[in-house]
């Protein structure tokens, strides 16, 4: 075999022992830029929601938020409600290049649609590998990034099928550092293995190098791989663990990828003897489950508040000097069971009896009522209008 990955004839020891930490500085940049796209794409989306007001636009793109979550539900069902209004043809390689970008999108039901053995996702996930560029990449990196951009499933024949696919995108691409796809396949595995060998808090025996050969003993026996690039291998993996999605089930992710419904609420101040009575701010509001939660800005990663929809009513409040306003109010003489965020970052329980917002027109304030009713378990009948 050659040269290990990333090594050159011309290096010195010195230059081969900062290799680890040099890559792992790598993935930490790629991860940092991975982070600035994504929060240049959410001002971008903001941007045009503020300013692109043609109607047919708007109607599509609250089609496409629909379709998104619906598809975060159920990925097959959500594919169906986006070919049905020609928004994602259903296209083996357009719908490859959907879940590639990514944006919105649950990495589990990303995985769900790469592991089906049906003929449409077996070309979706020939597609999806094709989506990514592995030239030149160090096994384990091309790994990283190839792992990042979905949640591998758990049963075994989908993974089979997955790192197969990918062996031979990576073969095809870097075909002088494996003599074929097998032994990347083979590669692969080990590293995936070796990985969670490593840093899985629940295993206690971790392994050695001499065990890491001896996990790869056929492929050193029929000259497929090095012991050099084996040792890149594990220092690269010992020195920074390459993580993979896991569920995140209840987590802020999750909730706002399941959200009913989203968009820009004024809220009524929760302290009234230092903001004034009238004191209003402008906050994010996201209704999902049967939670209603507040941002200062649709990109803050934590919510300011959250308003659990739990024996509480709502009804519309009708004043002159503030149109279009509602109030979420207890059906109980106790305080709302909800929390807020102060500013020195601690949880404290919510004051409200009562919560007072307004949208931004007669047709937001409709369907804010009827989304929210719908959400407040047992759906109690809303009370009339209060003056």
């Amino acid at each position: 075999m050659g040269t290990p990955f990333g090594e050159t004839e011309t290096m010195t020891e010195e230059d081969k022992a900062n290799l680890p930490r040099v890559r792992k500085r790598k993935m930490q940049l790629l991860e940092e830029i991975e982070q600035i796209q994504n929060e240049v794409k959410e001002v971008e989306a903001e941007l045009e929601s503020l300013y692109y007001v043609d109607e047919g636009s708007k109607s599509r793109q609250k089609l496409m938020s629909t379709g998104r979550k619906k598809f975060n539900q159920d990925p097959f069902k959500g594919l169906d409600y986006l070919a049905e209004r020609r928004l994602v043809a259903k296209e083996p390689k357009i719908v490859a290049q959907w879940m590639f970008k990514g944006e919105g999108l649950s990495k589990a039901s990303i995985g769900d649609v790469l592991g089906s053995n049906d003929v449409f996702s077996l070309e979706v996930l020939d597609e999806f590998v094709k989506c990514h560029d592995f030239t030149e990449m160090f096994i384990v990196d091309a790994l990283r990034t190839f792992l990042w951009s979905f949640r591998l499933p758990g049963e075994s024949q989908k993974i089979d099928r997955i790192m197969e696919k990918f062996s031979n995108q990576y073969v095809q691409k870097n075909p002088k550092y494996f003599k074929n796809a097998d032994t990347c396949y083979t590669i692969s595995y080990s590293c995936v293995m070796l990985n969670t060998l490593l840093h899985n808090p629940n295993v206690k025996d971790r392994p050695t190098f001499e065990r890491y050969l001896q996990m790869n003993k056929e492929g050193l026996e029929s000259d497929s791989v090095s012991i050099q690039t084996l040792q890149t291998i594990f220092d690269v993996i010992k020195s920074s663990e390459f993580k993979m999605p896991q569920d995140d089930t209840g987590s802020i992710s999750d909730i706002l990828l399941h959200a009913e419904r989203e968009g820009w609420l004024y809220k009524q101040s929760s302290n009234q003897f230092i903001s004034g009575p009238l004191s209003w701010k402008k906050r994010w509001f996201v209704l999902s489950e049967t939670c209603l939660y507040y941002f200062e800005n649709t990109s803050d990663k934590e919510p300011k508040g959250i308003i659990p929809l739990q024996n509480v009513g709502i009804r519309k409040v009708e004043q002159n000097n503030r149109p279009n306003m509602f109030e979420i109010y207890s059906l109980s003489d106790e305080r709302i069971k909800a929390c807020k965020t102060e500013q020195d970052g601690r949880m404290v329980e919510g004051r409200h009896s009562v919560y007072r917002m307004c949208a931004v027109n007669a047709e937001d304030l409709r369907s804010w009522i009827n989304a929210i009713s719908n959400a407040i378990p047992n759906n109690l009948p809303r009370p009339k209008s209060t003056h």
